[in-house]
Parts: structure tokens; C-alpha cells; sequence
């Protein structure tokens, strides 16, 4: 049990104090870009340093779960397609939440907006879906994935409008799962850069 349980206190750390640091930089940055990027150069090697998982074997690269992670993106975005449909239906101002996050995306800076997204996915995978939801699964089992939505969803708290907070419980689950049955890095990052790639630049939802 003590292996099941020996990560949980830094996984909660990063959740509750990463809320905290995100309150912080929201109110002392304005881009959103930026503020997460500075995040991430916080909160990636505390979670690479606190949570003891086998980082080795989830970072070997895996062709298998890089087509399994494009697979996903491509799959998250048809879901995601499909939801925004259903959800224009019976959430008025839908498509004004739509435009503020979309908003907040054009902030990037032009000629940083591929290292940054980069940068930002690569944080966000190692710490939400490999130290967070995994140390979560590992105590909690499937239980734990949503969980790990929960706490990525958390930190988009201290900015982000409702629409994007929705988002960020079911995607971070969805790549939270992914994680959990795969215990890869790539998998779980190629869906989701994949994703976002997809719903920023080819097809806009």
C-alpha cells in the first residue's frame, strides 16, 4: 500500500499549490501564453523531482503509442466537434464563451506561438497526466483518472472562462485515461498536441 500512496502527498502539492502559483502569475502577467509557459518551469521539475514514478520507461518513445496518440487526437476532436454541437444547443452564449477562448489563444506572441505550445503541452502531460492523474491511478485505479481532470481543470480556475474549464475536465480526463492504460509519455502527448493543433489551426470548432 505504501507504494500506492507514497506519491499522493505531491500530487495534491502540485494541485493545490499550483492553483496558488496560477493565481499569482494571473495577476502579476497579463498573457496567457507567457503565464503558463512560467508556470510550467515551476511546477515540471517539482513533479519530475517529487513523484516517483518509472520516467524512464515513459518517456522511451514507442511508435506504437505515437499512432495510438494521433489515433486519439483525431477521435478527441470528432468527440469534441459533436459536443460542441449538443452543448450550442442548450448553453446560451455558447459561441461568445467560444470566442473569448479563441480570444485568449490569438494572444500568443507570433513568432513564439510554436515553442510555447510546445513548451506548454509538454508541462502540461508531464505534470496533469503523468504526476497528477497517474499518482491519483495509482492509489484510486480508474477512479483516479477524473480526479486528474479535476486538478487540471483547477488551474485553468484563477482565468479561464466556464466553456474552457469544461474543456479542461473532459479532455484532461480523456488524456488522463490514455496515460493511465498506457504509462507513455508519447501517447498521451501526441493526443493531445495533436488535438490542439487541430482546433487551432486546421478546423476551428
Amino acid at each position: 500500500m505504501a507504494a500506492d500512496t507514497r506519491n499522493l502527498p505531491v500530487a495534491l502539492g502540485l494541485t493545490l499549490g499550483g492553483l496558488g502559483l496560477m493565481w499569482a502569475l494571473t495577476e502579476a502577467m497579463g498573457n496567457v501564453w507567457q503565464r503558463m509557459a512560467a508556470f510550467y518551469m515551476v511546477a515540471v521539475p517539482v513533479a519530475l523531482l517529487g513523484v516517483k514514478l518509472e520516467w524512464r520507461s515513459i518517456f522511451k518513445p514507442s511508435a506504437r503509442w505515437i499512432g495510438l496518440g494521433l489515433l486519439c487526437a483525431l477521435l478527441l476532436y470528432g468527440a469534441g466537434w459533436l459536443g460542441s454541437l449538443l452543448l450550442a444547443r442548450v448553453w446560451p452564449g455558447m459561441a461568445e464563451q467560444v470566442a473569448g477562448s479563441y480570444g485568449l489563444l490569438d494572444t500568443a506572441p507570433a513568432l513564439w506561438v510554436w515553442p510555447l505550445l510546445m513548451w506548454i503541452i509538454l508541462g502540461e502531460e508531464i505534470v496533469w497526466r503523468l504526476a497528477v492523474t497517474l499518482s491519483f491511478t495509482d492509489r484510486w485505479k480508474l477512479a483516479g483518472v477524473p480526479l486528474g481532470g479535476l486538478a487540471f481543470a483547477l488551474v485553468h480556475l484563477p482565468w479561464g472562462p466556464p466553456l474552457l474549464l469544461v474543456a479542461a475536465v473532459v479532455f484532461g480526463s480523456a488524456w488522463g485515461f490514455i496515460a493511465y492504460r498506457t504509462r507513455s509519455f508519447w501517447a498521451s502527448f501526441v493526443a493531445h498536441l495533436g488535438w490542439d493543433v487541430l482546433v487551432m489551426f486546421v478546423y476551428r470548432y
